[in-house]
C-alpha cells in the first residue's frame, strides 16, 4: 500500500492516496474560538487542543472530503480560508450548503463516484438512534479505493450499526479511521463509537489497520487518548489499533 494519513486533530486528517492529498472534515479554529457543543454536560469552548500544524499546510490539498457539516468537522475558519475551486465531496444533503459557502465544485456522492482514479463509495451512517439521530441529522462514511494501493474507510461520526458491520464484512478495507470519543449528549445518548466498538471491529476485520481519532478536542467527548490506550493494552489490541498524536503521519 502507498496510502498515508496525517492525523491533524479530532476528525481532521490529510489522506495521501494515488498521489492526491485529500483533506477530511476540516476544523481549523484555534483553542476556544468555537462555542461548546449544545445540549452537552459542560460549557467549555472548543476546540480544547491547538492546531498542531500551520494553516498554510492546507493550501496544498487537491480535494476536501466532508462526512457531514457539524461545526467540529466543517468550521468557519475552514470555510473562510480553503480554496474554493477544489472539489468538495460530500453527502447529497450537504451539497447546497457547501455551494452557498462559495465552494464552486461541491460534488455529492450518492452511492459511488470516481475522481482521479480513486473510487469513492459512500456508506450511510447513523449519528445516534431514535430522536437523537433525527436531531443530529444525516452522517456518512466513505470508502476510498485504489486497486494498486488499497482502500481506506473513513467511517465518520457513525455509531456501530449492522450497516457498518456489513460494510466491513463486504469491503474488508485495508485501513479504517474510527471516530471513537464516546461523545455524549446531556440526556446520556452516546453519538460516536465507544472503546468496545473499536474492539468489536478489530475482531470483526482483523486484516484492517485501525486508526482511532476524534479524541481530547471537543467538550462533549468523554473518552481520552490515555484511557483508550490503556483499554487497548488490556484487550491486547495495541498492535491492531493505532491512536495517532495530533499532527502525526502514519504511512501504510
Amino acid at each position: 500500500m502507498l496510502i498515508s494519513v496525517q492525523h491533524i486533530r479530532h476528525a481532521t486528517s490529510i489522506l495521501t492516496i494515488n498521489s492526491k492529498r485529500i483533506l477530511v472534515d476540516p476544523m481549523l479554529s484555534e483553542v476556544g474560538e468555537l462555542s461548546p457543543v449544545p445540549l452537552t454536560r459542560n460549557y467549555r469552548r472548543n476546540p480544547l487542543t491547538p492546531l498542531p500544524v500551520p494553516l498554510h499546510l492546507f493550501e496544498d490539498v487537491d480535494a476536501i472530503l466532508l462526512t457531514h457539516r457539524h461545526f467540529d468537522h466543517w468550521d468557519k475558519k475552514a470555510i473562510s480560508i480553503l480554496n474554493k475551486n477544489i472539489p468538495v465531496f460530500c453527502q447529497p444533503k450537504d451539497q447546497a450548503s457547501v455551494r452557498s459557502a462559495g465552494f464552486l465544485r461541491a460534488t455529492p456522492v450518492n452511492n459511488s463516484f470516481e475522481w482521479e482514479g480513486i473510487q469513492m463509495k459512500r456508506i450511510a451512517g447513523q449519528h445516534a438512534l431514535g430522536l437523537s439521530g433525527k436531531l443530529l441529522g444525516p452522517v456518512s462514511g466513505f470508502i476510498l479505493n485504489i486497486m494498486k494501493e488499497g482502500s481506506i474507510y473513513i467511517v465518520g461520526d457513525c455509531i456501530y450499526t449492522p450497516a457498518i458491520e456489513a460494510a466491513f464484512r463486504k469491503y474488508s478495507p485495508d485501513i479504517a479511521i474510527l471516530n471513537t470519543a464516546e461523545a455524549e449528549m446531556i440526556w446520556g445518548t452516546v453519538i460516536t463509537m465507544t472503546r468496545e466498538d473499536i474492539a468489536r471491529i478489530a475482531r470483526l476485520s482483523p486484516r484492517t489497520k485501525l486508526l482511532a481519532v476524534h479524541l481530547n478536542t471537543i467538550n462533549h467527548c468523554k473518552l481520552s487518548q490515555n484511557q483508550l490506550t490503556k483499554f487497548l493494552k488490556e484487550q491486547h489490541l495495541e498492535d491492531s489499533v493505532w491512536v495517532p498524536e495530533d499532527g502525526e503521519v502514519v504511512s501504510f
